[in-house]
């Protein structure tokens, strides 16, 4: 590699790096983090059984073994000091824009093979910029638990370095070793690397012009690959029960959500206002609504516009597929979670469209009329976003920050409400809490008859007939008002009210048998409470 390009790959991380400072003295949050991390001792340390556990298991869903295996680095560092973790995460994401700059830089060359070094260069920076400090960006950064997202990233565009090397001319075949050893590891960072095989088809096809019956024959391994550890990841999300049913979450739903999802990230990537950590699904989704018919159109007339330029503009149809099908695994089609779309699923997605911004940055160079104008403006854009995303890592500092942030701009989100109850109820603000649950439940109707129902039931022994069927049915759907009795009853059992905790935990129980976690604290309930009950 030639000196300039270098010091710009290192100056687009360190520009990362600097912006990104601010999440370092950052706190553990009680959304994933205890479930991963702090409630977690399976992945401390890098000993044989540290590594066993984490290819063998997928706590939350997550089958994530080399994301765990950098956990355990962190813990053998800094113990369980959440700097270290924060630290890591943001050393990742500056190696991601440096890599980004190399990726754009080699790209821009293949699409415009004309342009000067020193254009080409300051194009693939300002690209490079575009992706690393869009506030977009902060969720999978800032948020401990979320390393799989920098860390897969960072395999991930290795991969599309490596396969971009090995197709230049006088390249054995043998040279796409290292880009199947990458996109093996990015899967074991995250599952939804798998779609990568399919984004070089495309760079295949354009800008790299090859033939695609050759192209699509070498990429079988990795189909194949893909494959077996898609179905992990799968098998992962069913056995953590986080995926939605067909019946709960039919077709309809499901692509509409999609269809929402793809113009939610593209329209965020050019106005960032209003970024939340955590948009909740409505239940039921209902597709008829405007915001999902409107996406529906607009979808249809990019992929419209996109095929009929495809042969002047092929950059766009090329950014765009390669939009959606890095998207796919997690646009909705196969929901998991109470999530309706999550600014960390931006994180690799919306890569084309800074290359597309790259793209047009070169061409504003290279007319000497717009030289200065093109400069300054992305000079400008690139602090406007800078300033944002500090701003936006300010969300990210605390549990109580974060969900109050939900809340002033979803004051009815259910997750939220339950999220900040449980926060405060860890402080012992019981009172505050209890109106934290107290509004959750409130917001759906049907929840809180249906639970108490069925704990009568369990206490009647009726728990398994059609009745109880039918309310566990209402239930099935309505996870965060189970959790937040849960949560509340836990609250009551740290004070000593026994009565109220077990009815709390029972209702919980006779809703989920499957709870685990409302079972073992029914147990201790028995063992610790005083003979007499307390009263109500």
């Amino acid at each position: 590699m030639r000196a300039r390009p270098a010091v710009l790959a290192f100056l687009g991380g360190a520009a990362a790096f600097l912006v990104f400072l601010p999440s370092l003295s950052h706190g553990w949050l009680n959304w994933d983090d205890g479930l991963l991390l702090t409630g977690n001792i399976h992945y401390r340390g890098l000993g044989w059984e540290n590594v066993r556990w984490a290819f063998s298991s997928a706590p939350g869903g997550a089958y994530q073994p080399l994301a765990f295996l950098s956990y355990g680095l962190d813990f053998v560092l800094w113990g369980m000091d959440p700097r270290g973790y924060h630290l890591t995460n943001i050393l990742l994401h500056a190696l991601n824009a440096a890599l980004v700059f190399l990726a754009a830089r080699r790209l821009l060359l293949l699409g415009a093979p004309g342009a000067g070094d020193g254009a080409l260069d300051a194009a693939a920076f300002f690209a490079a910029l575009v992706f690393a400090l869009h506030p977009l960006r902060v969720e999978s950064v800032s948020w401990a638990a979320e390393r799989r997202d920098p860390l897969s990233a960072a395999f991930w565009l290795g991969a599309v370095l490596s396969y971009l090397h090995a197709r230049r001319p006088g390249r054995r075949p043998r040279a796409l070793t290292a880009v199947h050893a990458l996109f093996a590891a990015a899967c074991l960072s995250k599952a939804v690397a798998v779609t990568l095989p399919l984004v070089l088809l495309i760079l295949d096809v354009w800008p790299l012009r090859r033939e695609l019956r050759p192209a699509l024959r070498e990429k079988i391994p990795m189909f194949l690959l893909g494959l077996a550890l898609g179905v992990l990841g799968i098998a992962a999300q069913a056995g953590a029960r986080s995926s939605w049913s067909w019946s709960d979450h039919g077709p309809a739903a499901r692509l509409a959500q999609s269809g929402y999802a793809l113009c939610f990230y593209a329209w965020k990537t050019l106005w960032p206002a209003g970024l939340s950590p955590f948009y909740e699904l409505p239940v039921p989704l209902r597709p008829l609504e405007p915001r999902f018919l409107l996406a529906a159109v607009v979808v249809g007339l990019f992929v419209s516009l996109a095929w009929r330029r495809r042969r002047g503009r092929p950059w766009l149809a090329a950014a765009g597929a390669c939009y959606g099908v890095i998207l796919l695994p997690v646009s909705g089609l196969a929901q998991a979670g109470a999530q309706l779309v999550a600014d960390r699923y931006s994180y690799l997605s919306c890569l084309p469209w800074a290359l597309l911004a790259g793209a047009g940055m070169l061409a504003a160079l290279r007319r000497p009329r717009l030289h200065r104008a093109a400069a300054a403006a992305g000079a400008l854009l690139v602090a406007l976003l800078a300033a944002a995303c500090v701003a936006q890592q300010a969300y990210w500092r605390d549990t109580r920050a974060l969900w109050a942030r939900v809340l002033v701009l979803d004051p009815s989100c259910a997750t939220a409400l339950v999220n900040m109850g449980t926060e405060l109820a860890a402080a012992g603000l019981v009172a505050q809490a209890e109106g934290y649950f107290a509004r959750a439940e409130a917001d759906d109707p049907l929840c809180v008859p249906a639970l108490e129902r069925l704990a009568f039931l369990a206490r009647r022994g009726d728990a398994q007939g059609p009745e109880a069927g039918r309310l566990r049915a209402v239930l099935a759907i309505r996870p965060v008002c189970r959790r937040a009795r849960a949560n509340r009853a836990a609250a009551w059992a740290g004070l000593g009210r026994w009565e109220r905790a077990r009815s709390g935990f029972e209702s919980a129980l006779a809703a989920d048998p499957g709870d685990e976690a409302s079972r073992r604290n029914l147990a201790r309930l028995a063992a610790l409470r005083p003979k007499r009950a307390q009263p109500r």
